[in-house]
């Protein structure tokens, strides 16, 4: 960003684009160690191995992990380099709890590519997602190497604990949930909070490793669940958008937030409901479903709830003076112009 420019002086596009340049510089080693620990060693049974090598080698590289790991730090005055081996371990974690989610939804596409689910099998992508807890869970013994103390890794083997309880409780809220039309807003939300655990642990884990205080380590839980919870909630409405995502969503996941604010519109509910229920689903259905819900509002309140966590996670990284985190931040607002125009088609 040149000097004197602002976040809001920049398209939605432009502040994205910042965004993965910025994070693949700053977590390109994280991710390198991640994809080396995976593939150093040879597996015994060459299906195995060609799995490990399909996700480490076509999948996306996850520069996100390491980098917001290392901004966390950097903002209360750590060494980044400590956050290496951490972010790398953070990495394999949360691709296993990915393939866990894949599983639970059925999602053998995404980014118009096979998940591990969709090109190998169930059962096979288990045994990947264990390998990967096991090759993270080793990895944060590298992290006893740094100059972290003993207090503060055991402060992250807490707060790593702490999120798999929640990210499990939210994963059976959306078991829970599939296929309802009766569920409230407040409790999809809720559901959404607990998803968004696990950046709340990066950015946690990155305030301890910079050796921060109490209140600075807290103060960045927060900014990392906001960060959560709005790439979520984009996602909520990125698939209202994509009618291919929204079929999967309505026949094998929970609805999606938009969907369940319009169902509480007394005058729309009965044709929603007809619609979600057709066994058809045609692309007619879908159209109508996301264009009902953008009458009732339901698109714009996830919007707005969008901008109100972007100006409080704004506030967050100006007391760290964070400009990454500022734009991190701000990249994930979305606007009327980036869904009308698909609407109105």
């Amino acid at each position: 960003m040149k000097k004197n420019e602002t976040t809001s002086e920049k398209t939605g596009e432009e502040l994205l684009e910042m965004v993965k340049k910025l994070c693949e510089k700053e977590g390109m080693k994280g991710w390198k160690l991640a994809q080396e620990t995976m593939l150093k060693e040879k597996a015994d049974s060459p299906k195995l191995q060609e799995i490990i090598e399909y996700m480490m080698l076509n999948c996306k590289p996850d520069y996100f992990r390491p980098a917001l790991l290392s901004f966390c730090c950097k903002a209360v005055g750590g060494n980044p380099k400590t956050t290496i081996p951490t972010g790398a371990a953070l990495t394999l974690l949360g691709w296993a709890i990915g393939i866990h989610d894949d599983i639970i939804d059925q999602s053998r596409m995404k980014n118009k590519r096979p998940t591990v689910l969709g090109k190998f099998s169930k059962d096979l992508a288990l045994i990947l997602s264990d390998v990967l807890l096991f090759k993270g869970f080793t990895l944060l013994r590298k992290t006893l190497d740094s100059e972290i103390s003993v207090e503060r890794l055991v402060e992250i083997l807490e707060t790593i604990e702490k999120i798999w309880f929640e990210q499990s409780a939210g994963e059976a809220l959306e078991i829970q949930f599939r296929g309802l039309t009766d569920v409230t807003s407040e409790e999809c939300l809720e559901k959404i909070r607990m998803r968004a655990s696990e950046m709340e642990a990066c950015t946690r884990i990155g305030g301890i490793l910079g050796d921060g205080s109490r209140k600075q380590i807290a103060d960045l839980g927060a900014y990392g669940r906001l960060v959560g919870m709005m790439s979520i909630l984009r996602n909520e409405l990125i698939d209202m958008l994509e009618f291919n995502v929204l079929r999967h969503r309505i026949r094998k996941e929970s609805l999606p937030l938009p969907v369940i604010y319009a169902l509480q519109d007394k005058q729309i509910n009965p044709k929603l409901v007809s619609l979600i229920t057709d066994s058809r689903l045609t692309k007619e259905d879908l159209q109508s479903i996301s264009k009902l819900s953008d009458r009732s509002g339901g698109i714009e309140y996830v919007a707005v709830l969008i901008g109100k966590m972007v100006q409080e996670a704004h506030m967050y990284a100006k007391t760290f003076k964070s400009k990454e985190l500022e734009i991190i931040a701000a990249s994930l607002s979305i606007h009327p112009n980036e869904w009308r125009p698909v609407l109105s088609g």
